[in-house]
């Protein structure tokens, strides 16, 4: 039995197989009005209790590299009052910021590296209040030693407010665990009457050992692709 896939532009076409390489956020934000008849329970389970983390890079260039060459960059150590916390306003997300750090090939740029809660705050922020508040807070904790400039350009990722992504990285989570949900049960694709994977799934959520990572994503596809020619070539196809 064929696959329909019904596209944005109101048509439709029919494959003997498809490949969802879409994110575990992506499933868990759409998963139910993606696929009809509804997905199995077992790998509903997965796309529920697996989980998808936020993390994002901000990149700021500046005139000229004011830190010392021999430097990494560097990381912040708050006190737990510091600490973002999401009931408060959307601006302190910059407290969470875990450092700014040199970027290789690139002299005069610095990578602050933010997550969780106040990195899905930051994406929501102009990327002119961003600048702003990573300015504000290099010259906070380090404008006693350096004589910091503001930067020329900021460019931020937004992996959480990207409707194809929806995240950055899988985990798994104690729940996930309590209900006995893998990685595998994820990868696991739907099958004919025959035996022939007319719905299979890839991606860095689907991979048992290394989720999490692009290694993982690109393997998951060689996976799939096996498992594809596989069955074609036990087939009628």
């Amino acid at each position: 039995m064929p696959v329909k896939l019904s596209l944005d532009d109101g048509t439709s076409q029919s494959f003997n197989s498809v490949v969802f390489t879409g994110s575990l956020g992506v499933l868990k934000a759409n998963g139910k009005n993606i696929f009809s008849p509804a997905l199995p329970i077992k790998k509903q389970n997965a796309i529920e209790y697996l989980d998808l983390g936020t993390v994002d890079k901000i990149f700021l260039e500046f005139e000229d590299c004011w830190w010392p060459k021999e430097l990494g960059g560097f990381g912040f150590l708050r006190s737990d009052t510091e600490k973002f916390s999401p009931d408060k306003h959307a601006k302190d997300w910059i407290r969470d910021i875990l450092g700014f750090y040199t970027v290789r090939k690139n002299p005069n740029m610095l990578v602050g590296w933010i997550f969780g809660a106040a990195a899905r705050s930051m994406e929501i922020l102009p990327e002119e209040q961003v600048l702003e508040d990573c300015y504000q807070c290099l010259k906070k904790y380090l404008g006693t030693r350096y004589t910091i400039p503001k930067p020329t350009k900021i460019i931020r990722s937004t992996w959480y407010s990207n409707p194809y992504t929806r995240g950055s990285y899988s985990y798994r989570t104690v729940l996930a665990d309590k209900n006995q949900v893998w990685a595998k049960d994820l990868a696991e694709p739907i099958v004919d009457q025959g035996g022939f994977p007319i719905l299979m799934f890839a991606g860095e959520a689907t991979h048992d050992h290394f989720y999490s990572t692009v290694h993982g994503a690109v393997e998951s596809g060689w996976r799939e692709a096996e498992r594809l020619i596989g069955a074609i070539r036990t087939s009628n196809l």
